[in-house]
């Protein structure tokens, strides 16, 4: 096996699935929040950097090179005939011109100027955090008053409505059906997004298990387990269920903020339900639930196995019968998802890895503590 099967496109694509697989695994696995909605969270981080990303780089260009600015515009109105922009910012959203503004003037332009990059990648984070945060809050606005199969129905129907409708048929917000030309930084875009990846991938998985061995973490488990027992006992539903959409959505917006860095060019489309939202499930159920380590394993194993497919297509095509090899890369990986996913909620109904206790109460301290205190107590009262 050649080692491109690990090349960095594939561990971005990882990366960026298991971040999305942790999140999900918060919502569904320890709340209870069926979210079927899960690309439209993904695909805001890609429009951050998009559709809000070009717009801003744009303005920052023409706040700190005026001159230049308007040369770049004069340029461009003579190169796209019957152009009407009143400005570069106009002109970097619009489709016909928006690949020659981001490559030719702002790229270069911000590569070149570290602290004007700098500067620009903290808003577009910043943008990205509040855009799935603005979303999030409209989810859980539907999450606090319904409950499962009527959730996940609401979910995923507005998630389609955003990215089919709005997104996809709308060229002034994202390009429509044609995408714009994302902002990337660093001189090598795919080394910054295989590294940004990563690490969000690590704070995400730490994070997570921190979170969910937390009482919070009992919380979330308890209302997804009972909630009428939950608010018995002093649990605010609202509050919880609140809190960890807000956190799922900021987690998936940033993983598709650091994915659009490789691909540069996306549309709204890019960002489907199969992909974002059903594949994610698969991983999650597949891996075990309620399991942040088992939503890793559910992701690597069957990223590598669809990898793995795409890379022996040939030889599969042949053992098969089949007449093109493309065949064997597209269809055959779906129907062995569809049988393993079969077999596992047969013979592992709780995945891979199935749920484990929660690690936030440590008996053993708890007794030598009470062990030392009863001694205590003892010797004062033979005094």
């Amino acid at each position: 096996m050649e080692w491109w099967i690990f090349s960095d496109a594939f561990l971005i694509t990882l990366f960026s699935f298991i971040t999305v697989s942790i999140s999900l695994n918060l919502e569904a696995g320890y709340t209870g929040i069926p979210n079927f909605g899960k690309h439209l969270f993904v695909f805001v981080g890609a429009f951050a950097a998009q559709g809000v990303g070009v717009r801003i780089a744009a303005l920052i260009y023409e706040k700190l090179q005026p001159q230049a600015a308007q040369e770049a515009l004069a340029q461009l109105r003579s190169m796209v005939p019957g152009a009407t922009w009143s400005s570069l910012v106009h002109a970097a959203a619009d489709v016909d011109a928006n690949r020659i503004v981001v490559n030719n003037y702002l790229r270069p332009f911000f590569v070149s100027h570290v602290a004007a990059e700098a500067l620009l990648l903290v808003t577009l984070l910043l943008v990205t955090v509040g855009l799935a945060l603005f979303f999030g809050l409209i989810a859980s606005y539907a999450a606090l008053r319904l409950r499962e199969e009527y959730l996940a129905i609401l979910l995923l129907s507005f998630a389609e409505l955003m990215v089919l409708v709005v997104f996809y048929q709308s060229q002034s917000l994202n390009g429509g059906n044609q995408g714009l030309w994302a902002i990337t930084f660093t001189k090598d875009p795919v080394r910054f997004a295989l590294v940004g990846s990563g690490v969000l991938a690590v704070i995400a998985y730490f994070y997570a298990d921190r979170l969910a061995n937390s009482p919070m973490g009992r919380a979330m488990r308890a209302v997804r387990d009972d909630e009428v027992a939950a608010e018995v006992f002093g649990r605010d539903i609202a509050s919880i269920r609140l809190k960890v959409i807000l956190i799922s959505s900021v987690l998936a917006g940033l993983a598709g903020f650091f994915f659009i860095q490789n691909a540069a060019l996306s549309t709204s489309l890019t960002f489907n339900r199969v992909i974002w939202t059903f594949l994610p499930w698969a991983m999650i159920i597949l891996g075990g639930m309620a399991n942040n380590l088992g939503a890793v394993v559910g992701t690597v194993v069957f990223l590598l196995a669809k990898r793995l497919f795409e890379y022996y297509q040939v030889q599969i095509a042949h053992l098969f019968h089949l007449g093109s090899a493309s065949i064997a890369a597209t269809l055959l990986p779906n129907i062995f998802i569809g049988v393993v996913m079969i077999l596992t909620l047969y013979f592992l109904p709780q995945g891979i890895l199935p749920e484990g206790p929660s690690r936030t109460v440590n008996f053993e301290e708890i007794l030598a503590e009470t062990s030392s205190e009863a001694g205590e107590a003892g010797g004062e009262e033979s005094k």
